[in-house]
């Protein structure tokens, strides 16, 4: 997949291949699915994992990209360090996603759990 942020000298700061869609929109709909079943669990903090890694992961490009940055001078870029902030924002959008997934989940869960409390305490009267 040529897909993603490039600091390259000569390529252009994000590329985006039209038959990458289809595959990108598939993960994250199979990241989605997982993180659901993952946040519906007694355990909700299972509901963390997938946002963390993905954090950890984009944490990792942009050290590596910092790196390249200051080895460079990233002169070919008018502002390097601005562009890598963009590279990594962007890059959260997933983790920004799964981690409101898990809120829904969490939120409907607590709520469901707690109509059944107040449906027990109605009978018991």
């Amino acid at each position: 997949m040529g897909t993603g942020f490039h600091f390259e000298e000569g390529m252009p700061l994000f590329t985006l291949n039209g038959q990458d869609i289809p595959v990108i929109l598939i993960l994250m709909a199979a990241a989605l699915a997982a993180e659901v079943f993952l946040a519906l669990k007694r355990d909700g903090r299972l509901g963390l994992i997938l946002p963390g890694l993905w954090l950890v992961y984009t944490l990792v490009r942009l050290v590596i990209r910092a790196v390249y940055l200051a080895q460079t001078g990233g002169g070919w870029l008018a502002n390097p360090w601005e562009a890598l902030a963009i590279a990594f924002a962007v890059e959260n959008i997933p983790t920004l996603l799964l981690l409101a997934a898990y809120g829904l989940c969490r939120l409907g869960k607590g709520w469901r759990t707690r109509r059944q409390v107040d449906k027990t305490r109605i009978e018991d009267l």
